[in-house]
């Protein structure tokens, strides 16, 4: 043994090498572990993946593109809004703006052969509110009466599966001045905040009173007679500002024939909720027609007060633009809000009109009418402790 441990060493010391060095690089290859060198290739894996970069999506290219005459409102039904024309980067998908209304204010043709596509019409759109916008293919784009596009207000619960009417003059019907924009009126967006059926009953060139020569089948009585409010639950009322315009009735005839027509809708169906609508602002001539005297002899607001106590005295809530917080129509910003900048508002505007005009009835709800679920819970809440005492009672009883 002595004698193999010295020819060991005389070897080693041959080849330039100390035994201790040799016992040293043993141990150190034995103790080295396997998963050691798969970690560094790992990791060396994960560099290069992580240095690999996607290749750019080339830009589309505008064709042509024209400014559209009056910005209508839509949702994005699917597919994606993009930042640019170059239809390369995009700013979501339409998940993420599943509650914005978009206007149109570009309409254009965009090749995307580069993208492995043709010609093809899209759209540059802003949000109602002006802080989003981008482009999006035309079949994405949705109307706004159309589709799943849930923009209920709080407390729309209010008037889950009722029925609702909308009675009125062209303002209700959706007229801009120049052609009715189908199903982009108030009421439409009545549908839509409020989460419910709206049905509108809007003419355009409807008087309240009796129209004379000028009269329509869309007046408001012959609107009235023609419609049986049992299979309505809520009505909203609003004309005015033809019968100020154009026809000479005085504010007494004005004020029967609203007082005869609301008596004929309840006698329809006593437990309807109808709520009053005052006429907005008219710019004749350019001028604002508050306190200037019309055809009949009175201003725009002695109309607007003679049916405001009217409605007043069958505690039916009013809703006055002249009293309203947002101020909708203005001296200074008539121009925008109003298309023919007369009297007719603009699309942007029916929405505006819509959304007020649904907070204004969900904050006048009748209170009566206002279920509470959390008093029928508490309520069941109570008989099942109530029980449940009286068989621990009886049990207690029974046991002794």
């Amino acid at each position: 043994m002595i004698k193999l441990r010295y020819m060991t060493i005389a070897i080693a010391t041959l080849m330039g090498m100390s035994a201790s060095t040799m016992v040293t690089s043993a141990a150190a290859k034995s103790t080295t572990p396997t998963a050691t060198a798969t970690s560094s290739s790992n990791k060396a894996s994960s560099s290069k993946k992580t240095t690999k970069t996607a290749n750019p999506i080339p830009a589309a290219t505008l064709v042509k593109s024209t400014t559209v005459d009056e910005e209508l409102p839509y949702h994005i039904e699917k597919g994606y809004v993009y930042t640019t024309s170059g239809l390369n980067k995009q700013a979501g998908s339409a998940k993420d703006f599943a509650k914005v209304t978009w206007y149109t204010e570009k309409k254009a043709v965009i090749d995307r052969t580069a993208q492995g596509s043709g010609n093809s019409v899209w759209y540059y759109v802003k949000s109602g509110s002006g802080q989003q916008a981008g482009w999006i293919w035309q079949g994405n784009l949705e109307p706004i009466s159309e589709g799943n596009f849930d923009i209920a207000m709080k407390n729309s619960d209010y008037f889950k599966g009722k029925k609702v009417i909308s009675l009125g003059d062209s303002i209700t019907k959706g007229y801009d001045g120049y052609e009715t924009l189908d199903n982009m009126g108030y009421p439409t967006w009545l549908s839509r905040y409020l989460n419910t059926s709206v049905t509108n009953a809007g003419y355009n060139g409807a008087f309240l009173c009796d129209g004379g020569e000028e009269e329509t089948d869309g007046d408001m009585t012959p609107t009235v007679n023609s419609h049986n409010f049992k299979n309505y639950d809520v009505a909203t009322i609003s004309y005015g500002t033809n019968d100020y315009g154009h026809v000479s009735n005085s504010l007494a005839d004005i004020e029967t024939t609203l007082r005869q027509n609301i008596k004929k809708m309840k006698s329809d169906n006593k437990n309807l909720i109808i709520y009053g609508i005052l006429p907005i602002t008219r710019y004749d001539a350019d001028s604002n027609s508050d306190n200037v005297i019309g055809k009949g002899g009175f201003t725009m607001n002695d109309l607007r007060d003679a049916e405001a106590a009217v409605y007043k005295s069958y505690n039916i809530p009013v809703l006055d633009w002249r009293n309203d917080s947002t101020q909708l129509i203005t001296d200074a910003n008539h121009k925008y809000r109003l298309y023919d900048e007369r009297l007719h508002p603009t699309a942007k505007t029916y929405q505006l009109m819509g959304r007020e005009i649904a907070k204004f009835m969900i904050d006048n709800y009748p209170k009566d009418k206002i279920k509470s679920t959390k008093k029928t819970t508490s309520s069941k809440k109570t008989t099942t402790t109530a029980k449940t005492t009286a068989k621990k009672v009886s049990t207690t009883n029974t046991t002794k």
